[in-house]
C-alpha cells in the first residue's frame, strides 16, 4: 500500500510542477587574440578546451545577412593525429556546433574553414588545452 500511495505522490507532483528543465551549460569564448569582427568566436562551456570530448559551438559575425556555409574545423596538436576536418552542423543563423576530441595538453591549432558569399574563408587559433572537466 506505501508502494503504491508513494507513486502517486511521484506522479501527482509531476502533474502539478510540470516537466523540470535541466540548466544549458554557459558558453564563453574560447581566449584568442586579434579576432577581427568578421572571424569567427569559438565558444565552449568555461571557455576552456579540455582534454578529451570538448563540445564547441562557432559563432560568426554580427551581421544579420551574412550567409555561412560548409563549416570545418581541423584542430593540430603536436605528436598528435590531427582532429577532421570535422563538419559542424547549423544551430541558428551564423551559428554552428559540433564535437571535437583532443588528445593533448598544451597548444593547440584550430583552422576553421567556411564559405560565404565573399567565397572560401579561413580562420587560424592557437588555443590552450588543459586537464579537467566540464
Amino acid at each position: 500500500m506505501r508502494t503504491v500511495a508513494t507513486a502517486c505522490a511521484v506522479v501527482m507532483a509531476g502533474a502539478v510542477l510540470g516537466p523540470t528543465t535541466i540548466a544549458a551549460p554557459t558558453l564563453q569564448p574560447v581566449f584568442t587574440q586579434g579576432i577581427a569582427d568578421g572571424a569567427p568566436r569559438i565558444l565552449v562551456e568555461g571557455g576552456q578546451l579540455l582534454v578529451g570530448p570538448n563540445e564547441i559551438v562557432l559563432e560568426f559575425g554580427p551581421s544579420p545577412r551574412r550567409h555561412v556555409s560548409g563549416v570545418t574545423v581541423l584542430a593540430s596538436q603536436a605528436s598528435a593525429a590531427p582532429a577532421g576536418p570535422l563538419a559542424l552542423s547549423p544551430d541558428g543563423p551564423s551559428r554552428f556546433h559540433g564535437k571535437i576530441v583532443l588528445a593533448l595538453t598544451g597548444s593547440c591549432r584550430l583552422q576553421v574553414n567556411w564559405w560565404e558569399d565573399g567565397g572560401h574563408q579561413s580562420h587560424t587559433f592557437t588555443v590552450p588545452v588543459i586537464v579537467g572537466h566540464h
